[in-house]
């Protein structure tokens, strides 16, 4: 009795809250059948899979740790509506988020990825075939300054490889003057719808990566998720140029900014309205990535490896999908 009363008076307190409208929108039934072959008759009985999801997605949507995250379920009362626990319940413990990744994999996790697009698209959003694609820098949880005592000389370009607690990453920049910026660690590539403003594809290489060389991994991971008519407009800054034939071999139209020397390509994009709409919404994905990088830890990784910063990005993109979905079909009234 006392739990469904202090659940009944928080919940109409605060209907507008993010968690309730989701809880409202979203059908989380997707979730078990995705993992259900991760998962054995046998043995102990396990968290239900959609109480763990839901516990990531309040990690990367607060931008918290695996046990804070836990902590904060146990004592916040929206937390225990949002993934569906009593409030005798108890929480699971916060190692088994780190389990319940390592149990199912990331193509597990890109086929929830891809499932909450589906789910939007249930709900009534249009997902349009225009796509803006962009990449960010994401710094490795590696102490250089540690690493750097071990440094012999100036001519020794080994110190990093020798020394580092994150062997898949590498030294990255962004442009070639003595100012530009520099990092040591990852890229996470996205592509993103430009009328939604859905992040649609998700790919992460190590920093050393050029960005138009991973145009195609973006287009065919969406392809093949969501159908080859999916896409059929595709920008993108000037580092994205030299693709136009691996686009066209897909029937997609190329509508990345041409270099200021492709004076022939800019004339006649120019005069093309929808490259143009294409364009001029392109400062969408950087808004969308700094996002990411302000609110939700995607700046520097939370773990070492790879494939944990690769899962760090589709989670944080995922949770911010939901968010995307929650405000622009149940957005809060304005004053």
């Amino acid at each position: 009795f006392f739990g469904s009363y202090a659940y009944q008076s928080v919940i109409d307190r605060h209907e507008d809250h993010l968690l309730m409208r989701m809880q409202k929108l979203i059908d989380w039934s997707f979730v078990e059948s995705e993992v259900a072959d991760c998962y054995s008759d046998l043995g102990q009985r396990a968290y239900h899979p959609i109480i763990i999801f839901k516990l990531l997605i309040l990690q990367n949507l607060y931008n918290l740790s695996e046990r804070v995250t836990c902590e904060s379920a146990d004592l916040n009362i929206m937390y225990r509506f949002f993934i569906g626990v009593g409030l005798t319940d108890s929480i699971p413990h916060w190692t088994e988020l780190g389990k319940f990744k390592e149990r199912i994999g990331v193509e597990a996790f890109e086929r929830l990825f891809y499932r909450v697009l589906d789910e939007a698209e249930r709900l009534g959003i249009d997902i349009s075939d225009a796509r803006n694609a962009d990449a960010t820098d994401v710094r490795a949880d590696v102490d250089l300054a540690h690493c750097r005592k071990d440094k012999q000389d100036e001519n020794d370009r080994t110190w990093v490889d020798r020394n580092t607690s994150d062997p898949d990453a590498r030294f990255g920049r962004k442009g070639n003057a003595p100012g530009d910026k520099r990092w040591y660690g990852y890229k996470s590539h996205t592509n993103q719808d430009v009328k939604t403003e859905l992040v649609t594809a998700v790919e992460t290489t190590d920093a050393s990566a050029s960005d138009g060389a991973m145009l195609a991994a973006l287009v065919d991971k969406e392809l093949d998720a969501r159908g080859q008519d999916a896409i059929r407009k595709q920008g993108g800054d000037k580092g994205y140029v030299g693709n136009t034939e691996t686009l066209c071999a897909r029937s997609i139209l190329d509508y990345t900014i041409p270099r200021s020397g492709m004076r022939r390509e800019r004339k006649q994009k120019a005069r093309n309205t929808h490259y143009l709409h294409v364009k001029y919404n392109r400062y969408k994905i950087e808004q969308k990535q700094a996002e990411a990088k302000r609110w939700h830890h995607l700046g520097k990784a939370r773990y070492r490896g790879k494939w944990k910063v690769h899962l760090q990005g589709v989670l944080t993109y995922l949770a911010i999908n939901l968010k995307r979905i929650v405000n622009l079909l149940l957005p809060l009234a304005t004053a």
